[in-house]
């Protein structure tokens, strides 16, 4: 599917009046900054699809002034990020959220809401991690003297695989990266 570029956000809500009932997705594109092409930004997009039960999906690299995103209609059993929880909350009061949003909002249920990795207050590795890690003194050494944000985004990018082989290999990559003295 084509990316379609939208300059502005009305565009973009009028294009989801129009279509968010008959449509499966629709993929939109977003002009850089720096191209210094009008583009409807991502934060205005993701309101909008807000508002009608929709939401974005992964972004991908056009060219060198462009990228684009998915925009599908929300599942029930959707993740609900913490932000998007405060724009509905903010856009609610407004009269700005369409009956599908509102539908979609009040489905979401507690265990899938505000949690991602990233939006957790306290990350840890677990105690044979943690051990394992300790091991390699200069590894750690380095790890520990990192910013407090790069400690916990590598901390959850390790915690955060559902396989514990797949946690192991990213520690052991971690681990090794450290020892280098880089950051990965």
């Amino acid at each position: 599917m084509e990316p379609k570029f939208f300059t502005h956000q009305s565009d973009f809500r009028q294009w989801l009046e129009e279509n968010y009932k008959k449509e499966k997705e629709i993929v939109v594109g977003y002009y850089k900054v720096n191209s210094g092409k009008p583009s409807l930004t991502w934060s205005q997009s993701v309101d909008e699809a807000l508002c009608f039960g929709w939401i974005d999906g992964i972004r991908r690299s056009i060219d060198a002034d462009s990228y684009c995103i998915r925009f599908t209609p929300r599942k029930p059993t959707s993740i609900w990020s913490s932000v998007n929880i405060k724009k509905m909350e903010e856009m609610i009061p407004k009269g700005l959220v369409k009956e599908a949003g509102l539908l979609a909002y009040e489905k979401r249920k507690d265990n899938k809401s505000n949690i991602y990795v990233y939006e957790q207050d306290e990350l840890a590795f677990t105690q044979a991690m943690e051990h394992n890690f300790k091991s390699h003194s200069k590894a750690w050494d380095f790890f520990q003297k990192q910013p407090p944000y790069y400690k916990k985004q590598m901390t959850g990018w390790v915690i955060s695989a559902k396989q514990e082989t797949t946690q192991l290999a990213r520690l052991k990559k971690l681990i090794e990266a450290s020892e280098d003295g880089k950051r990965l």
